[in-house]
């Protein structure tokens, strides 16, 4: 879509945690899945008192650290050439976050739960070991940035738990946090409010912690691509770009992956390995975009690490 601008109108009906294959990238190439042992995951409080469902542990794992051969699969065909160094792009999903391989309640899963595999950049679900393994629906994900944005766990297709939303930075790292980094629980209502058809104009709008937003002069041109009525955000070119050329190159649909944007894009300042820079940021449904300007040209738009985000939050207290 890069130089058209246009208004998107988009509807989408399928049931949440429903939509399959969300998929995610990061800029540095990292090692291949390795075997993981998984612990007994700690327990939840919820915000009203009560401590969430507990999993199952000890998901058994294969030779190459994944819980079920449709997870293996689905991550050889996006990741296997980035961890082979034969692909220059960033990774979709990501090494997997160890111990993260669970079996959570889910109503609707046979014996109400369901096999999951956190990886750094998203969570595949298994709901039905016995459907169609040809399927596009036969592993789906959930609402991860939603979830992390309101506190509200999907535990069934019309049941939630109540947690509280997340106080992990957004992007960058998570051991040694700019104070700046938005955290997901600064999304609240005002972020997350519907934003007038901007298509055409600057991004230029910072959001910091504790600060609020304000305009700056922004390191690189960015430029509002594209309008989702759905929820009412604006898209920037860097990102519809990246939609139009390397997920279609894999045969993928931008919507199908993201869900729809449920922020307006912002510049927030962020550190990473130790170095503050700033990056563009926007949420969807179930992952979040970064575009960082400083990154080597195949790398400056990459998902940020939700998966990893989503499990510490869950399991371990933020």
């Amino acid at each position: 879509m890069a130089g058209t601008h246009r208004r998107w109108t988009i509807r989408w009906a399928l049931a949440a945690g429903l939509l399959a294959l969300s998929l995610t990238a990061c800029s540095q190439p990292q090692a291949g899945a390795v075997p993981m042992m998984t612990p007994m995951p700690t327990t939840t409080q919820s915000s009203s008192g009560l401590t969430a469902a507990p999993v199952t542990p000890s998901v058994p794992l294969d030779s190459q650290g994944f819980a079920d051969p449709a997870f293996r699969a689905l991550w050889q065909r996006t990741d296997a050439d980035v961890a082979s160094g034969n692909a220059s792009r960033g990774w979709l999903w990501g090494t997997p976050v160890p111990f993260g391989a669970l079996r959570e309640p889910y109503a609707q899963a046979a014996g109400g739960t369901r096999l999951v595999q956190y990886f750094d950049k998203g969570r595949m679900e298994l709901n039905d070991p016995n459907a169609d393994p040809a399927s596009p629906w036969y592993v789906t994900s959930g609402l991860l940035t939603v979830e992390l944005v309101t506190g509200q766990v999907q535990v069934g297709d019309h049941a939630f738990q109540n947690l509280e939303p997340a106080q992990i930075p957004v992007a960058g790292d998570l051991e040694s946090v700019s104070p700046q980094t938005p955290h997901y629980a600064d999304y609240t209502s005002d972020r997350l409010a519907r934003a007038a058809d901007q298509t055409g104009q600057a991004v230029t709008a910072q959001f910091q912690r504790g600060q609020g937003v304000t305009s700056i002069t922004p390191p690189a041109p960015v430029t509002i691509a594209a309008y989702d009525d759905t929820l009412g955000h604006n898209i920037p070119d860097v990102f519809t770009n990246y939609f139009n050329q390397d997920l279609a190159a894999l045969g993928l649909n931008w919507l199908f992956v993201m869900g729809h944007p449920i922020s307006e894009p912002y510049w927030i300042t962020a550190s990473f390995n130790g170095q503050t820079q700033l990056v563009l940021v926007q949420l969807f449904e179930r992952r979040a975009l970064a575009y960082n300007p400083q990154n080597q040209a195949g790398a400056q738009v990459e998902f940020t690490n939700i998966g990893l985000h989503y499990y510490r939050w869950r399991y371990h207290n933020n």
